[in-house]
């Protein structure tokens, strides 16, 4: 899906609700449907009122929506309504509108940025399979624009794929025994400039 409406991608625009968005996206793959704002609460370092603000900032812009009930009706539960999408200004999008494109790009970035360092800290005393299971790659290729685009298409379907192959798992629910590890992904290809 992609975000061109400046409104959407503003709701995104606050430390506390990428990481709602991170939270929730991990545990959704985790095969949890959700969680709490007391839950979302305790990872964003915030109090549960104050979580429920964004939250409920998240749901009126789409990000979010209500989760069925684990039973307790006073307990809301709340989990991702989409799977993925890319955040891109319009071609005639204003300046301040191109400015919230950078910052939100810049904001995921960010985020994975830390996903990553958390991944560097404890990856030496990972399992040797872990390690062998992770990789962290870099090259530089010279493609025509078409080609470019056939590589990121190549590259969306292989996604999509193994998205499938997730997706199903997820909503199975958590095993604990089922071999898999929630790995994180960050697919960039841009000119070097």
């Amino acid at each position: 899906m992609r975000i061109s409406d400046p409104e959407r991608m503003k709701a995104l625009a606050h430390p506390a609700r990428m990481a709602v968005f991170d939270f929730l996206g991990t545990r959704r793959v985790q095969g949890f449907d959700g969680a709490t704002a007391t839950e979302i609460s305790e990872v964003a370092g915030m109090t549960p009122s104050a979580m429920s603000y964004h939250l409920r900032t998240l749901a009126r812009a789409g990000f979010i929506e209500e989760a069925p009930s684990r039973g307790d009706a006073r307990e809301r539960v709340w989990r991702l309504a989409i799977d993925s999408f890319s955040i891109s200004a319009d071609e005639n999008a204003t300046p301040a509108d191109r400015v919230i494109e950078r910052t939100m790009g810049q904001m995921f970035t960010d985020r994975q940025e830390e996903n990553y360092e958390r991944w560097l800290d404890v990856r030496l005393d990972a399992s040797r399979e872990l390690r062998d299971a992770a990789v962290t790659s870099q090259g530089r290729l010279r493609l025509t624009l078409e080609e470019s685009k056939e590589f990121i298409q190549r590259f969306h379907d292989l996604e999509g794929e193994y998205a499938e192959l997730s997706r199903g798992r997820s909503e199975k629910g958590p095993d604990a025994d089922d071999g898999t590890v929630v790995f994180n992904y960050l697919f960039r290809v841009f000119p070097q400039t």
